[in-house]
Formats: C-alpha cells, sequence, structure tokens
C-alpha cells in the first residue's frame, strides 16, 4: 500500500500524516495496544479492560449519523520495510519538501497509540454494514521499537496522549452539540425566552454562581439539567416509555428529526411561561432591566430566593417532572399553580435550614439535592415517592438533624411540611 503523507517531527520523535480507508484501517491495524506495550500478562490484561463498551457507542454514532467525524488517531508501526519516498516543489523561490508516498509491504505490525475505542467502533460498524467503508480516518503514524526500550517510549507516548488530553466540558458541549436534543433547546431558549435571554444565563462549566455574579438567573448547566428531567416527562407523554438515565444518554446521541425538536422546545418553552406567571419573583427579575437584576433573589450572607439558587431550581424542576412521570399527568400547570400556593422559596427559612441553609455559617448547602426534591414531592403529596426514595429521604432526615431514629424523622418531617396541599 502506498499512502502520501507529510512527514513532520516532535521532539526525537518522526511522525507521518495520511489518511486510511476504514476498510483499510480494520485489515491494517493487526495488534492491540495491551499485547504490544507489556510483556507481563498481567499489565496486558489491565490495559486491555481499559478498552470499554464505549466503542459500541461510536459504532452507533457511525452507522446512525450520515455525517460523522473523528479527529486522528495514533498508530505505532514495526517490522516489515517502510519506505519513504519524499517529493520536493519548489514555489517561487521556496522549496518544500516533507511531502511524500509511504510505501507498506503488508508485513508491518501496527497498534493504536490513540484511537483504539475508535478503531473497534469502526470494526463493530463495518461487521454490521459495508456502506462506509470507503470513508477516511486522519491518521499519524510513528515508529515503534519492539524492544524494552522501544516499549517505555511507546508507553510514555501513550500515557502522555491521554494523561493531558482534556475533555470538552459540559458547558461547552451543551453550546456546540448539534445531535442532543436537551442542548438545542436550551440554545434556543437562551435566544427566545424572556427569563434567558440578555446574559441572564451563566455560561461556563460550572453549576455554580459566583457571589459577585449580581444579574444572572441560573446557570447553564442547570438550566440544561432541568431541561434533562422535563424531557423524561415529555418523552413519557409521547410515547409512554420512560427513559433510564442511561437510556436518555443513548437518545440524545441521534439528533431527532426537527418537528421533535420544535415539539419539545413548545412544551419547555410554556412550562417556563407557567413558571413566570405562577411566582410573581421571576417576572419582577424579567422586568427589572438593571445590571443587578438579580441581587435582591440571591444576595451576599442569605439564603436568597429558592429558584435563584442552583440547588433549589433544579430539584423543583426535577420534583415536577417526577410527579409529572408518576402520575401520567401530564399537567404542569396545575402542579406549578398548587406549588405556588404554599412553597415558602425563602432558603434562610426554617423551612430549609440544615437542608439548603447553614444557619451557623450562613452558607449554601450544595449536597442534599435528592432530598431537596424528595421532600418537595412530599410537600405535594405523600403518595408519589416509591418506597426506596422515601426511606432515603427519612434516613437523609435522621442524619442531617442528629435524630434518634425513622419515626422521630416521620414525625418532624410531618410537622415541619404539614402545609402540603391535599390530593
Amino acid at each position: 500500500m502506498i499512502l502520501p503523507a507529510i512527514r513532520g517531527y516532535i521532539g526525537e520523535t518522526v511522525y507521518y500524516i495520511t489518511n486510511l480507508k476504514f476498510k483499510d484501517l480494520a485489515v491494517l491495524v493487526n495488534r492491540r495496544s495491551s499485547e504490544e506495550l507489556y510483556k507481563s500478562g498481567l499489565l496486558k490484561e489491565a490495559l486491555q479492560r481499559s478498552l470499554t463498551d464505549n466503542y459500541l457507542k461510536i459504532k452507533d454514532y457511525i452507522l446512525k449519523h450520515h455525517d460523522h467525524f473523528f479527529n486522528a488517531m495514533v498508530l505505532a508501526v514495526y517490522d516489515g520495510d517502510p519506505q519513504w519516498r519524499e517529493v520536493r516543489y519548489e514555489v517561487g523561490d521556496v522549496m518544500y519538501g516533507n511531502v511524500g508516498l509511504l510505501e507498506l509491504n503488508g508485513n508491518e505490525q501496527i497498534f493504536p497509540l490513540d484511537g483504539q475505542h475508535r478503531l473497534e467502533g469502526i470494526k463493530a460498524a463495518l461487521k454490521e454494514s459495508k456502506k462506509y467503508e470507503n470513508d477516511t480516518v486522519p491518521i499519524m503514524l510513528i515508529g515503534h521499537e519492539n524492544s524494552s526500550t522501544g516499549m517505555a517510549k511507546s508507553r510514555r507516548i501513550f500515557s502522555i496522549l491521554n494523561r493531558y488530553a482534556k475533555p470538552v466540558g459540559k458547558g461547552d458541549i451543551i453550546a456546540l452539540d448539534e445531535d442532543d436534543i436537551v442542548a438545542i433547546v436550551t440554545r434556543w431558549l437562551l435566544e427566545s425566552h424572556k427569563l434567558f435571554i440578555d446574559n441572564r444565563i451563566k455560561i461556563s462549566n460550572s453549576k455554580s454562581i459566583p457571589t459577585t455574579d449580581k444579574s444572572s438567573f441560573t446557570t447553564l448547566m442547570t438550566l440544561y439539567d432541568c431541561h434533562d428531567e422535563l424531557f423524561k416527562a415529555y418523552h413519557l407523554r409521547e410515547t409512554d416509555k420512560l427513559l433510564s438515565n442511561e437510556k436518555l444518554k443513548d437518545y440524545k446521541r441521534a439528533r431527532p428529526d426537527d418537528s421533535e425538536i420544535k415539539a419539545f422546545y413548545d412544551f419547555t418553552k410554556s412550562f417556563w411561561d407557567e413558571m413566570r406567571d405562577s411566582f410573581s419573583e421571576l417576572k419582577e427579575f424579567i422586568n427589572d432591566k438593571s445590571n443587578e437584576s438579580a441581587l435582591k433573589y440571591r444576595p451576599v450572607g442569605e439564603g436568597g430566593n429558592l429558584f435563584f439558587r442552583p440547588v433549589g431550581l433544579l430539584p423543583f424542576v426535577s420534583a415536577v417532572s417526577q410527579i409529572m412521570t408518576t402520575q401520567k399527568n401530564y399537567d404542569y400547570k396545575t402542579i406549578i399553580n398548587n406549588y405556588a400556593s404554599f412553597l415558602d422559596r425563602n432558603v434562610s427559612s426554617d423551612y430549609w435550614a440544615k437542608i439548603l441553609w447553614d444557619t451557623s455559617s450562613k452558607k449554601m448547602l450544595v449536597r442534599n439535592g435528592s432530598i431537596t426534591k424528595y421532600l418537595l414531592i412530599e410537600m405535594y403529596s405523600s403518595d408519589i415517592l416509591a418506597p426506596k426514595d422515601r426511606n432515603k429521604m427519612v434516613e437523609r432526615f435522621v442524619q442531617l438533624f442528629g435524630l434518634a431514629n425513622k419515626n422521630e424523622a416521620e414525625e418532624q418531617i410531618r410537622l415541619r411540611y404539614n402545609n402540603r396541599i391535599a390530593q
């Protein structure tokens, strides 16, 4: 095989950049990293276990997305007789080299230093369909010496490629993903809904809002997670199928029809419209055009408003979604209106002490999202929580308040939240 390539080097390592068709890649890359980087059988096994079933998701990505794309794979080569034939050419008065043909005789041993999941995903896709066998993937080839010294160098490159590869932050994915229906709808709402436009959402890779932020309603990541919860209710309404968290992740890997995206957008927009109309603080926040529109709802040294704290907003939306999915009653307007009639949104109040607000340190408690959701559901109706979730809520109440047993916790919950509505 003769491959057009560009030759270069980094440090003491020479590399060649080319591309290979999927079908050729599946044949040529005939070794595994675990077989080539160690002599120890135990270490080979440990490295092989790092090949997770994520390659199956890559296979599905290839087969389900006509417009799929990959970044370059790094392959190590030894044995055979690779030959480099450089082609030099002149443009104007400048001579250009390092471009040429790399010839492989077929006896080379090739294994991935970076991209083994992509490789296995491609191989799995080709077993199901030959449709994309002529697609090409960018390749970087480097030499490997099959010795202790050569193994050490290749292991170093392998670890560097993995250690210093920084994953894309969740906030960046939300801002860019064109397949994830929740990310798409979140972006649409950022550009259209008055609760979110004009920089009212904190764009970052963190769920927390800095104390210096006086204008944001919530964070991008919190808003996305809220829409994740709402999508579960929306999908159940449309299909009568409840998505687990894992199935939801898989569902969001493939872009649905534009009509479904629009329908979910309408669902979420109507939800936030109802939130705005039911809770006066949200309407006042929208109408405040100052640079400190969120300050009165999130003052320094005070708990502020439940909805202006990410640790309060997400559990509330999760509670509404769970009520909808459990009762299969998708009238979120009624649910929201009922909450508006009794819910204490002052985080500094006794209602939320030791759950969301530390009365001693005057700081937010950010690790009680689950019990907050469970309590919100319990306030709405005592018939909705599954027994295991209710038990978690009671056990957590025992821990937070230093109670003697679950019976005491049950009594405290009843006394503390006795203003829930009757269903």
